[in-house]
């Protein structure tokens, strides 16, 4: 995926994402804003054809790179539990 860092300060992060990723940004978005160090976490779609959707991130007392790849495993490993369990049940149903 092409994410592009638009704006890094020691507290703030804002992303880019492709075109055709703003799906993922709903529960990035989210579970960013159950974090504790968290102050803002917000998208921004733009213009569909001229803006790539947009993070922002604003933290306090720690670093947002930091908090915004332990929230990107956290969603990656509940989404692989998903996943297994799917594969689990779904051997068990006939069609």
């Amino acid at each position: 995926m092409d994410v592009r860092v638009a704006e890094k300060e020691h507290d703030t992060l804002r992303l880019e994402l492709p075109k055709g990723e703003e799906t993922l940004l709903v529960p990035l978005v989210e579970a960013l804003q159950a974090e504790e160090k968290v102050l803002e976490a917000r998208y921004y779609l733009g213009h569909p054809y001229l803006d790539r959707p947009t993070l922002y991130l604003r933290t306090k007392g720690e670093k947002p790179q930091q908090v915004l790849k332990r929230v990107l495993k956290d969603l990656a490993d509940g989404y692989g539990d998903l996943l297994t369990d799917f594969d689990k049940k779904a051997d068990k149903v006939k069609a």
